[in-house]
């Protein structure tokens, strides 16, 4: 089996600057989750996928259905991990600051965090599981940057090589093969 990885494509989002609160960042979050994509044309590597995984996340859609003809099935298995901000309280803090406690919050399991390391895990297997179960040779998985570090480290386990990055570009394909 042939797998394709890609994170969706680039986000036309105004991301705020300066200083921002945990209620700036959540709604920040919230318009990221809801924005349009930049569709890209002639990708590179692109194949005759025979079946397509997408997050149910509209720009993991509009991702997909802009790379492939095939039968695309979203599932909320591919999500992104969730991001919340770590500290309700008043003060302010950079984006990317927000982004990085976040990320390491959920790395630890933190309370603040929607989901855990765990359940995030759980998610991925569960995801393998289903993709085991296809018949299908080709097939072109649509997700996101933070979750594809999560489920590349999985298929690695699961049988699967190809190249693991701990950062995805948008709309960049990553090929994963499993020979069993």
């Amino acid at each position: 089996m042939q797998l394709g990885l890609v994170r969706h494509f680039k986000v036309k989002d105004q991301k705020p600057t300066g200083w921002v609160t945990a209620d700036q960042f959540a709604h920040w979050v919230k318009h990221y989750d809801e924005a349009p994509i930049e569709p890209i044309e002639n990708m590179d590597g692109e194949m005759d996928w025979e079946l397509c995984f997408t997050s149910d996340l509209p720009r993991a859609v509009h991702t997909a259905k802009s790379l492939c003809k095939c039968e695309i099935i979203e599932t909320p298995l591919l999500r992104e991990i969730p991001l919340t901000a770590f500290n309700q309280k008043k003060f302010r803090l950079p984006l990317a600051l927000w982004i990085l406690v976040g990320r390491v919050s959920w790395s630890y399991s933190h309370s603040s965090q929607e989901e855990t390391r765990r359940e995030t895990v759980a998610r991925a297997e569960e995801f393998i599981e289903l993709l085991k179960s296809t018949q299908k040779n080709k097939v072109l998985i649509v997700s996101h940057g933070f979750f594809l570090m999560e489920l590349s480290k999985l298929l690695g386990k699961a049988g699967y090589s190809g190249k693991r990055k701990w950062h995805y570009k948008n709309g960049e394909l990553l090929l994963f093969k499993n020979d069993a």
